[in-house]
């Protein structure tokens, strides 16, 4: 009944609509930008960094999820980050997320992994209590930052500059 397989080229349509979905579903703060042609080249390339897999229950795609390695330097291992999971609120409560993460711990294993992470917005409430519920922590000792393309432009300029002035970082 439950069908968790590796996402290919043609699944591209499908894992754009569900990236919608859940920044529709998580009223997510920020523009979404991906295209088409963004999943294509970037997630389902032979050489991608990151990984997808599309959820089917009863022979009907209900979700997908998204993934890539870590390293972590205190322990000397990988990790795996799980960047997105999202599941049709139809098949919600059925336990396809618990089996999904599963899936992936098991991934985690084989492939000698420290941690498997994810990250959840502060206002996903019904998330965050079914992650405590499987037993993750939530850590409260690390802060996320982030720089946008404009951000990454503009510091990119600095290290240019500063690069062609001969000063140090």
């Amino acid at each position: 009944m439950l069908e968790i397989k590796p996402a290919i080229k043609s699944d591209a349509d499908l894992i754009l609509h569900y990236i919608k979905a859940l920044a529709i579903a998580e009223k997510f703060p920020f523009e979404v930008t991906v295209t088409l042609a963004d999943i294509e080249n970037n997630l389902l390339a032979d050489d991608a960094n990151a990984e997808a897999l599309v959820i089917s229950y009863k022979g009907k795609p209900c979700g997908f999820a998204v993934f890539y390695f870590t390293f972590s330097t205190t322990t000397g291992k990988r990790g795996l980050h799980l960047d997105d999971l999202y599941l049709e609120p139809k098949v919600q409560g059925f336990g396809i997320g618990k089996k999904v993460l599963v899936h992936l711990s098991t991934l985690a294993k084989k492939y000698d992994c420290a941690r498997f992470e994810w990250w959840a917005l502060k206002t996903n409430d019904d998330a965050i209590k079914f992650y405590l519920n499987l037993g993750a922590k939530q850590l409260d000792e690390l802060s996320i930052f982030r720089l946008d393309q404009t951000q990454i432009d503009n510091l990119s300029q600095d290290c240019y500059v500063a690069a062609t002035n001969g000063e140090n970082e």
